[in-house]
């Protein structure tokens, strides 16, 4: 795996650099929500598609990590509240 080179993936529609092709749950929340809270009532969900990793689509739970492609890979980051 490279860990030297730029990679491009895009988050909720929009283009961000990143400099490692494995990306944990935490890290694309993060990307997706900078400085979000920590309440515990807050639960975030993470799909993609276009990735390297096999499956190339799919959810990736908390604690889960994914393989992206050098450019191109797509993640859907979305917060809701427990009810």
């Amino acid at each position: 795996m490279a860990h030297d080179k730029e990679f491009t993936i895009i988050v909720n529609g929009t283009e961000h650099k990143v400099s490692t092709d494995l990306l944990t749950f935490e890290a694309i929340v993060d990307i997706a929500f900078p400085n979000h809270p920590t309440d515990p009532n807050i639960v975030f969900s993470v799909t993609f598609e276009h990735a390297h990793s096999k499956p190339h689509q799919g959810t990736l739970a908390a604690g889960g990590k994914v393989t992206i492609k050098h450019h191109g890979t797509i993640f859907d980051v979305t917060q809701t509240n427990k009810s």
